[in-house]
């Protein structure tokens, strides 16, 4: 599958809804108060927010058929940089997108595409860029910006995209509470859960608006770390199988874990262990409604 998650992301979202999921007590805890029923939120995004979005031809950047940058490359990186000041250095997140055109085989050319996003990924992150805001994938011919059948039009379709977001009110949010989409300590989604990201989100998933999907995974602190890890990940990742079984393009999505490292909420009390486990998807690009 053509996509790379880069690193970790850094900490977002303060709207939350409560859950019911893996790891409460067994035991009733009197002193708490009870929690509230799952609530699934949908945040659009505001259309502010963005701060570039920027196509540069891959004839600047590698040679023929290579991922290897090129000094011109190089330049032309810095100078975009440069031209950004502060702004790039302080963005929510950095999404890097490579494309080919539709000429040879296509396994080849996903392939292409997202080795040439990672060599711009490595090249911004060695040379200052944070690493914990960099995203990459590989879109291949998937996303022609011109007719593939002359010369210039193939050359423009060859490109790496970047875009710079500098906060997250650009993108599309989705909140759902773990015990909505999963039963306790298990990473298959429930029929439940299904449904509900049929209504919510596979629609939009399946949008060619949407150019750009991460899928989150959380949990609460009440296991041991790298159970919580795991289980992360494997939640995310049965997001991310399910949308792909629905017909959404894989190569758009992006999944990770986080495990306990991202609470927001006092993992102290059963209301903000709720809050904690849940499982947040962003979006680029919205679908009509």
């Amino acid at each position: 599958m053509n996509i790379t998650n880069k690193m970790v992301p850094a900490g977002f979202f303060g709207l939350l809804a409560a859950s019911a999921l893996m790891v409460g007590s067994a035991q009733a805890e009197p002193q708490e108060e009870a929690e509230a029923p799952p609530q699934i939120q949908v945040i659009k995004g505001e259309g502010t927010g963005i701060i570039a979005d920027l196509g540069i031809i891959s004839a600047t950047m590698f040679e023929f058929d290579s991922w290897k940058l090129k000094e011109e490359g190089k330049a032309a990186l810095e100078a975009y940089r440069k031209n950004l000041g502060p702004e790039f250095t302080k963005a929510y997140k950095v999404i890097i997108i490579g494309h080919t055109d539709n000429t040879g085989d296509e396994n080849h050319n996903m392939a292409l595409s997202l080795s040439r996003a990672n060599s711009v990924a490595d090249y911004l992150i060695t040379t200052g860029t944070n690493a914990d805001i960099v995203r990459t994938i590989g879109r291949g011919p998937n996303d022609p910006i011109a007719p593939n059948e002359s010369r210039e039009g193939r050359e423009q379709n060859r490109r790496v995209d970047i875009m710079v977001i500098g906060e997250v009110r650009a993108l599309d949010q989705m909140l759902f509470p773990g015990g909505v989409l999963f039963k306790r300590d298990s990473a298959d989604i429930n029929d439940e859960g299904k449904e509900f990201l049929d209504k919510y989100l596979t629609a939009r998933a399946q949008s060619k608006r949407v150019t750009y999907i991460e899928i989150i995974g959380h949990t609460d602190d009440k296991w041991e770390s790298d159970y919580n890890m795991e289980l992360s990940k494997k939640r995310a990742e049965s997001v991310r199988d399910y949308l792909v079984g629905q017909g959404v393009d894989a190569s758009k999505i992006v999944t990770t874990g986080m495990g306990e490292t991202m609470p927001v909420a006092d993992n102290a009390t059963r209301k903000g262990r709720a809050q904690n486990r849940r499982v947040e998807i962003l979006l680029v690009g919205r679908a009509k409604q």
